[in-house]
């Protein structure tokens, strides 16, 4: 073990090396992490005299991955599974950036003001958005 004259050695370089890694590790502000769970996708929530509409952004997602229900006649539940995105045709590891972008499971939930036409609920998966259309119940 070689120390130089001002008495540094092998585990002062380390030591260093480890504390310019932490300090480029703070400076990646752009490296976000999330808590373990389902991730909420970005919702619009729009509405007419006639309907409430609901748009989810689910850029990624098959539209058999994606599972809407609705409860006790106000609540509305989206949910499902998007895969992680990757480059087309590379295959194995990939050194990260960013990753901004969530995967996996994925829950949002709508409480709307009212109670709404369960049975006459439609969906429509366009371009990346998921529209649902819930129409308002009828009285008189």
């Amino acid at each position: 073990m070689a120390f130089d004259k001002f008495g540094s050695g092998p585990l002062d370089e380390w030591s260093q090396k480890i504390q310019d890694i932490m300090d480029e590790m703070q400076r990646r502000d752009f490296v976000h992490f999330r808590h373990s769970g389902a991730w909420q996708p970005a919702t619009n929530v729009y509405e007419t005299r006639d309907a409430y509409y609901i748009c989810v952004e689910l850029a990624g997602v098959e539209a058999e991955e994606v599972d809407v229900s609705c409860t006790e006649r106000s609540r509305i539940i989206i949910s499902g599974n998007r895969a992680q995105p990757r480059p087309e045709g590379v295959a194995g590891p990939l050194s990260v950036h960013a990753l901004e972008v969530d995967e996996g499971l994925f829950r949002r939930e709508i409480e709307l003001p009212e109670p709404v036409a369960v049975e006459r609920i439609s969906a429509e998966y366009d371009r990346g958005y998921l529209w649902i259309t819930i129409p308002r119940m009828r009285t008189g």
